[in-house]
């Protein structure tokens, strides 16, 4: 018995002491002062105030009630976190929700500032040019911000603006610039090409990209001019091109207008003789009359195509100086006819050209040697000769030479006509 009620006094003993203790406790004070600013790393600086508990950090969207769940903070850490902004939906009038916890029980909620979330919207690319320096120069359009809490603690017009990169030809991408809005312009050095360059807009939420890019590339010219021709034959001059906008692949393209241009020498200026429409796929024909000594180089003249959403630029280009000689053409020249019976009559005429007058030479062939007959006066580039009937057979063998001449300020080389022969038999 007395062990029984040993132990029965025990037991009301702890019941005494169980019932002396509250079944509950006094929900927490709310925090206050919660503030919202942008701290390191592009992270936001969610700070408040409290007696020292426990914390819960929530996001709230506005027209939601519920309220999620982001964070726990020990009653022993700072009164501080930093929350990154990719936990965020895109809203305006979001909040930042701190409630002190005690046990199970939690405080009334204290709320941040209201701020949004937004992007900018993608920049409109408008047009790109290459400048004379090379530089390449961009416009674009930018649309604003509908936006619902303007001037709250988060908006930084300093960080509002467009961003450009540059994908290299080693494949690499860097950023070139940012332009802070409201500025829609933007000029930079000339860069390695070919380089695809690409706008965002930027705020410290985030990057929305332009749906137009511009590629800035390499449109080299080759040509092979014949190294000499008679005056006024066509010079045979071929030409090829090769467009480069994306590093290591060549694009096809046709109709890239090009210009044949020439000098009489080196210390001329360049002018242009003909036009053409090239392409990058075979060589193409780009040939032009010879009419006298000339260099000649192929120009390419800066290009812009706008092409669905790409804009290409390639600045002008050309070819070195590539040298053709121009020797004087005997077109028609010889006897008519060239063989024939006695009594036969015969014409011998020379015609040269440029139409010059100029004093030629006339040489017979000896059956060894060549010698001088004396000289041949062609007159507006033209001598004819007529002779009487034949009375006995003969056979000659002539040339005409003629010496170098000046035209319209280019040289035409000397050179000698082919052999003509006549025979009567």
């Amino acid at each position: 018995m007395r062990r029984f009620a040993a132990t029965t006094a025990a037991a009301a003993a702890l019941l005494t002491a169980g019932l002396a203790t509250p079944a509950w406790a006094a929900a927490p004070a709310a925090p206050t002062d919660v503030t919202v600013a942008w701290g390191v790393d592009g992270k936001i600086e969610l700070s408040w105030k409290d007696s020292g508990e426990a914390n819960v950090v929530y996001l709230k969207y506005p027209n939601d009630a519920t309220l999620l769940e982001f964070a726990k903070v020990a009653a022993a850490d700072a009164n501080a976190i930093q929350v990154p902004t990719g936990i965020f939906a895109r809203a305006d009038h979001v909040q930042l929700v701190v409630k002190s916890a005690v046990a199970e029980e939690l405080s009334e909620p204290g709320l941040s500032p209201e701020f949004d979330t937004f992007l900018l919207p993608a920049p409109v690319l408008q047009d790109a040019n290459l400048l004379p320096n090379l530089s390449t120069q961009l416009k674009w359009t930018q649309a604003a911000i509908a936006d619902g809490t303007p001037n709250d603690p988060l908006d930084d017009p300093l960080r509002d603006g467009v961003e450009v990169t540059a994908l290299r030809p080693n494949g690499s991408t860097e950023s070139i610039g940012f332009i802070q809005a409201p500025a829609t312009t933007f000029t930079f050095v000339p860069q390695p090409r070919p380089t695809t360059f690409t706008l965002y807009s930027r705020n410290p939420w985030g990057r929305n990209k332009a749906v137009k890019t511009v590629k800035v590339g390499t449109l080299g010219a080759g040509i092979t001019v014949p190294a000499s021709a008679a005056y006024s034959n066509r010079l045979a001059i071929k030409s090829t091109l090769d467009l480069f906008t994306s590093p290591g692949r060549e694009e096809r393209a046709s109709g890239i207008p090009v210009e044949l241009q020439a000098r009489a020498k080196t210390t001329d200026a360049w002018k242009t003789y003909g036009r053409y429409a090239g392409n990058t796929t075979a060589a193409f024909d780009t040939g032009i009359a010879s009419l006298g000594n000339r260099q000649y180089r192929l120009w390419v003249p800066a290009r812009k195509v706008v092409s669905g959403n790409v804009i290409v630029l390639t600045p002008a280009s050309s070819t070195s100086a590539k040298s053709s000689k121009t020797f004087v053409n005997y077109a028609g020249s010889g006897f008519s006819p060239s063989a024939g019976r006695i009594g036969t009559r015969w014409t011998f005429a020379v015609k040269i050209q440029p139409a010059v007058t100029v004093q030629g030479k006339l040489q017979f062939w000896d059956g060894r040697a060549w010698f001088d007959a004396g000289p041949l006066p062609i007159t507006k580039g033209s001598y004819v000769e007529r002779g009487g009937p034949e009375t006995e057979p003969l056979s000659i063998r002539l040339r005409v030479t003629v010496p170098t001449v000046v035209v319209n300020g280019l040289t035409v080389n000397a050179t000698t006509s082919s052999a003509y022969n006549l025979t009567i038999r």
